[in-house]
């Protein structure tokens, strides 16, 4: 019977242990909370640097496709221009005419 006056000891010392693991236990998971809690956070920086940087990639593309079509419809106005009007023919080197008249000779 000696047990039943230490009883309440017992029960008292056992419910201070408990509450000692349980408020280590909150500590613990307040830590770890803490930690995940900041990577998230650098992750969520990261992401959202990643995505400025796409949307400046995505300005820069638009600008060269825009720079891109405006030279193809400038050479397209240029070919155009070639083969409706046409080009005129330069005059050939004296030498080089010479020289062709020469080969066109030899062949009669």
């Amino acid at each position: 019977m000696i047990w039943l006056r230490r009883l309440p000891a017992i029960l008292g010392a056992s419910a201070l242990l408990l509450g000692v693991w349980w408020v280590t236990s909150l500590q613990l998971d307040n830590v770890r909370l803490t930690a995940e809690n900041a990577a998230l956070h650098r992750s969520v920086i990261a992401y959202q640097q990643q995505a400025a940087q796409s949307r400046l990639a995505r300005e820069v593309e638009i600008a060269r496709a825009e720079r891109w079509r405006a030279r193809a419809g400038e050479l397209s106005t240029q070919i155009e221009t070639i083969l409706t009007e046409g080009f005129p023919d330069a005059a050939l080197d004296p030498d080089l005419a010479d020289l062709l008249n020469g080969l066109r000779g030899n062949d009669n």
